[in-house]
């Protein structure tokens, strides 16, 4: 849990329109796979969904290098990044925390709900894989 608030706390000048540096947008990803790859560890073997896992995270970093090559930045002349109307990271991150909280919170309240779990962490791959190709694609591209 502390990984997904790190990562929503990461991601604030982004959703705020700030500039900061090209390395801090690597940052996000990063910790949102922490996050998928704690999530894998909630999934019962019995339970668990390879072929969805592997298209959630081709799917995602398919999206994620397509917003990247189409999305705005601003770079100053300090060398800072600003991602104007990004708001998209924001959507993903929540989506992101609340897959995590309710696959952990999910087997609490019944067994029924461990079968959603395998999906919870599927999505959350797909995000975490979205925003590392997002990412990647936009720190490329604001190289000097």
């Amino acid at each position: 849990m502390s990984a997904i608030a790190a990562c929503l706390y990461v991601s604030l000048p982004e959703w705020q329109g700030r500039s900061r540096s090209r390395s801090l947008l690597l940052v996000p990803p990063v910790l949102a796979f922490i996050c998928a790859y704690i999530m894998m560890g909630f999934v019962a073997p019995e339970h668990r969904e390879p072929r969805l896992l592997r298209t959630a995270l081709g799917l995602g970093l398919a999206l994620g290098v397509v917003r990247g090559l189409f999305i705005k930045s601003d770079i100053d002349e300090f060398g800072l990044v600003r991602l104007p109307g990004a708001r998209d990271g924001l959507l993903v991150t929540l989506v992101i925390a609340a897959a995590m909280v309710a696959a952990t919170l999910a087997p609490f309240f019944t067994g029924q709900a461990v079968a959603w779990v395998p999906y919870a962490t599927s999505l959350a791959a797909l995000g975490a894989t979205y925003l590392s190709g997002r990412a990647v694609v936009v720190y490329l591209r604001t190289r000097s």
